[in-house]
C-alpha cells in the first residue's frame, strides 16, 4: 500500500492504464483521412508510446488493444474512419493485433533506448500489418502497409510529451 494515496501501486497502474486507454480511443477516432488506398493518420501512437514508456509493456499492450478497438468502432460509427464495405472486422482485428504488440515492444525496450524503442514499435506494427495483409490479400496489397511508417512522425511528438510529463510529475517511470 502506498502511504500517500492509500491505494496499492497496482491499483494506480490499472487506473492510469484505463484512462490512457480512453485517450488512445479518442486519438484513434480523431482521424485525419489519407488518400486511398491508405486509411487515416492518427496521433494514437503518441499515447501508446507514452503509456508504454511510463507504465511498461503490459499497460502499453492493454491500452493499445482496448483503446484502438474502442476508437476504431467509435470512429467508424461517427464517420471519422472510413473502411471498405465488408472489411469492418478485418480492419478491427488487424488494428488490435498490430497496435497491441507495438505497445508491448515499446514498453519492453523502454529502458534500453526510448527513442529507438518507439521506432522499433512502429516497425513491429508495420510488419504485422504487412504480414496479415500478405496472407489475406497478397503482396500487391500488403506493400501498401508500408504507409503505416507514417507513424514515425509520432515519435518526436511522443518524446516531447514524455519530457513535459516527466518534468511535471518529477519521475522517470510510473511503473
Amino acid at each position: 500500500m502506498s502511504k500517500v494515496t492509500g491505494y496499492s501501486s497496482q491499483t494506480r497502474i490499472v487506473a492510469l492504464t484505463s484512462v490512457l486507454s480512453g485517450l488512445v480511443a479518442v486519438m484513434t477516432m480523431t482521424a485525419i483521412p489519407l488518400p486511398p488506398p491508405l486509411s487515416t493518420f492518427t496521433l494514437a501512437p503518441v499515447i501508446i508510446f507514452v503509456t508504454s514508456i511510463l507504465l511498461g509493456p503490459k499497460a502499453g499492450f492493454v491500452s493499445a488493444a482496448i483503446g484502438s478497438a474502442i476508437g476504431y468502432v467509435a470512429g467508424t460509427t461517427i464517420g471519422t474512419i472510413y473502411i471498405f464495405p465488408g472489411y469492418f472486422y478485418v480492419y478491427l482485428i488487424g488494428l488490435v493485433v498490430a497496435r497491441a504488440p507495438m505497445g508491448f515492444a515499446v514498453g519492453l525496450l523502454r529502458k534500453e533506448n526510448e527513442f529507438l524503442a518507439m521506432i522499433i514499435g512502429v516497425v513491429v506494427e508495420t510488419l504485422i500489418f504487412f504480414t496479415i495483409d500478405f496472407y489475406l490479400f497478397g503482396f500487391a496489397i500488403a506493400v501498401i502497409d508500408f504507409g503505416t511508417l507514417i507513424d514515425l512522425a509520432s515519435v518526436p511528438i511522443a518524446y516531447a510529451v514524455l519530457v513535459a510529463l516527466r518534468r511535471t510529475l518529477n519521475t522517470r517511470y510510473l511503473a
